[in-house]
């Protein structure tokens, strides 16, 4: 029972890979005949089929399955573009300021974005400080940082600095 189940499986499998091998040679014959229109112009159907080894009786099968890809390509490209505009067009919470260039003139601030998990692969980009208006308070913080970790640095540099020699005592 289970090996039967096996086996259909497969042969779901195999004639899946047909379609898709049958999809891919009948988008390369309908380019070599110059493209849909020029097909359609010239009513060249029958001519695709013959060149695909199917009868020309087929010729409308073939045109109506190249015309189910179009729309299905079609309606993939309008989900990509629908899904590139709702992530552009959503705000984008910050979670961090990490650092801060001057980039063409115009300070710009290297920002960690808390975006949902595995949205993006890196979630930091630079940004100018037009298009960080709602993250005035981590600009601020992150300046305070950065003020402090320098005071730091200078107490520590003072520290370090070798003690002048003593002066020499009158003769």
């Amino acid at each position: 029972r289970g090996f039967f189940r096996a086996l259909a499986a497969v042969c779901v499998v195999c004639r899946r890979l047909q379609t898709m091998i049958d999809d891919a040679v009948l988008l390369e014959a309908v380019a070599k005949q110059g493209g849909y229109e020029e097909v359609e112009n010239e009513q060249a159907w029958g001519a695709i089929a013959k060149v695909l080894g199917q009868r020309k009786t087929d010729a409308s099968k073939l045109k109506q399955r190249y015309e189910e890809m179009l729309l299905a390509t079609a309606d993939a490209e309008k989900e990509d573009e629908d899904e590139e505009a709702q992530i552009i067009g959503r705000e984008h919470e910050v979670e961090d300021i990490l650092d801060d260039r001057i980039e063409a003139g115009e300070k710009q601030y290297l920002v960690k974005w808390r975006d949902e998990p595995g949205e993006f692969e890196d979630a930091s980009t630079w940004e100018p400080v037009d298009n960080l208006g709602g993250s005035r308070s981590l600009i601020a913080q992150y300046e305070r940082r950065k003020e402090a970790a320098a005071r730091l640095t200078d107490g520590c540099a003072a520290d370090s600095a070798p003690a002048a020699a003593p002066a020499a005592a009158p003769a």
